[in-house]
């Protein structure tokens, strides 16, 4: 008998989960919808950040393109070819495109990498004028 008086004072429920896209877990429907809408409006802001970015850097190609000018590397602005009569035949040494538009994105969003690889541009310019 008092077994049964026991297993009265335990309820159970099974209730319905509602998990988002991220994996969040919500116990109301609600809950789940709002956490649902600030995923996407999170993500549909870092779609149009993106946008912008890109943006940008289509225009800047499209000005050193339209100017026909070229960026090289200051280090190396020409880079020697050997010939075969021995005679010094020399090529500038220009950045590919897709280098390009990768510092400026990177610039843009404002990675580490970009950064720390300027810092360390500038050292070397200072080592060659010093």
């Amino acid at each position: 008998m008092k077994n049964s008086s026991l297993k009265k004072k335990i309820k159970s429920e099974l209730d319905t989960v509602y998990i988002d896209s991220s994996g969040g877990r919500h116990l109301t429907y609600i809950e789940a919808l709002c956490s649902e809408s600030q995923i996407q409006t999170s993500s549909d802001c870092k779609l149009k950040q993106k946008e912008k970015v890109m943006n940008i850097v289509d225009i800047v190609m499209q000005i050193l393109k339209s100017e026909n000018w070229g960026v090289y590397y200051r280090n190396q602005p020409m880079q020697p070819l050997e010939m075969q009569d021995g005679n010094a035949l020399y090529k500038v040494n220009q950045v590919d495109d897709s280098e390009i538009e990768e510092a400026i994105e990177k610039a843009l969003t404002g990675e580490k990498s970009w950064k720390s690889s300027q810092i360390d541009s500038s050292q070397n310019n200072n080592s060659m004028n010093g």
